[in-house]
């Protein structure tokens, strides 16, 4: 049981050191602007409650401007995957979401 519990903590300090680095990488990416959000999402099918990293990019005009929302969404994609642990990538998700309204 302890064993258990020290990988809980460690992936809780792995998750909270990630959303560190994605709004980093959100704020690179989209500007300075765009902040992290974060929730627990419940499955509907497991009930397992994962971390979700909810990016808001804040991204002025996206509707008329989707092609470089796309792009800078795919840059930002890539650039988690390559700092982002494995391990965390596995317990959230992150999506950006083209506005700041909650």
């Amino acid at each position: 049981m302890a064993i258990h519990t020290t990988e809980i903590h460690d992936l809780e300090a792995q998750v909270e050191e990630a959303a560190s680095l994605t709004e980093a990488l959100a704020r690179e990416h989209f500007g300075s602007a765009a902040y992290l959000r974060r929730a627990v999402h419940e499955g509907r099918e497991t009930g397992e409650e994962r971390p979700i990293s909810e990016v808001h990019c804040c991204f002025a005009d996206w509707e008329t401007n989707f092609d470089r929302l796309t792009t800078l969404h795919d840059r930002f994609m890539h650039a988690c995957v390559r700092v982002l642990p494995r391990e965390v990538l596995a317990h959230a998700i992150l999506s950006s979401v083209p506005s700041d309204a909650d």
